[in-house]
């Protein structure tokens, strides 16, 4: 296959991780977030720079199962009954259906299939122990957990980065591997995470709806007067640099429907990272 074809092929697989994404207003930037997460992380245990790509991009597309998820669990601000979240573990299972038959699936089907599992045995979709679980869904375990609890959700206010991070310790060996935790909290405490958390992109720092309260992900190339809509209530706003980021203005219009388009500066910016070569 050549290079040529293998980008397309990649693009692919990025593509359908934001849009995924896309779906789920309440996580903008999440899947940038843990693709960041991950590769730092990768880096930090020793990984040379294909594996922690690798990472990276598992840790990208780490949540397209959700697909198969309904909006009502997904935008559910309070806890989910018991079978709602059976129905939320569902998403493995149905993204491992998704990528199984993609020419580069392999590359991230541990990823996708496995983020849920815990070092302990314990998790799902499988309860595999630490004999069966590969060193990728180990790294987006912590790298997602990380963004979640960083991240404001419907049902929760973002923990500072300290708070979480002792939430991690506080499940080191049980929940996570106890060594990736470690080198989390050790970048963490070097300051190399600033850059991620908040943010949708490199130097991209998420906005609030002044309407409802979520966040928006802006794209890289925003300018001051862009317009963008908040996914969750649909108003319409214009954007006015400040800074580094953005005030956001309520233009007092809200659009029918939001269209689910992948971030296409976001993606072609994933891929100049990647090496020219990848492999399992």
């Amino acid at each position: 296959m050549s290079h040529s074809e293998d980008r397309l092929l990649l693009k692919s697989l990025l593509v359908l991780g934001s849009v995924i994404e896309a779906r789920d207003a309440y996580t903008g930037g999440h899947a940038w977030r843990v693709a960041q997460f991950a590769k730092l992380l990768a880096e930090k245990a020793g990984l040379g720079a294909s594996q922690a790509s690798l990472a990276a991009l598992g840790g990208y597309v780490h949540d397209l199962g959700k697909v198969g998820v309904s909006d009502a669990i997904l935008h559910k601000a309070a806890p989910l009954t018991g079978a709602e979240v059976e129905a939320m573990r569902a998403h493995p299972a149905i993204g491992r259906g998704l990528v199984a038959d993609h020419p580069l699936g392999k590359l991230v089907l541990d990823s996708v299939y496995r983020h849920h599992e815990r070092f302990d045995g314990q998790g799902y979709p499988e309860a595999v122990g630490p004999s069966g679980l590969e060193l990728y869904p180990r790294i987006v375990s912590v790298a997602d957990a990380l963004d979640a609890m960083t991240s404001t959700r419907p049902y929760r206010q973002a923990l500072d980065l300290p708070e979480a991070v002792s939430r991690l310790r506080a499940e080191r060996d049980r929940q996570f591997d106890g060594r990736l935790v470690d080198a989390m909290a050790a970048m963490a405490q070097e300051g190399r995470l600033a850059g991620i958390i908040g943010h949708s992109d490199h130097e991209t720092p998420l906005v609030r709806c002044p309407r409802c309260g979520p966040v928006i992900a802006v794209a890289r190339t925003a300018q001051d007067g862009d317009t963008v809509h908040c996914r969750v209530c649909r108003a319409k706003h214009r954007l006015h640099a400040a800074g580094k980021t953005f005030e956001v203005e309520f233009l007092d219009e809200r659009a029918l429907a939001v269209a689910l388009e992948p971030e296409l500066e976001q993606i072609h910016g994933l891929l100049r990272e990647l090496p020219d070569r990848l492999s399992p």
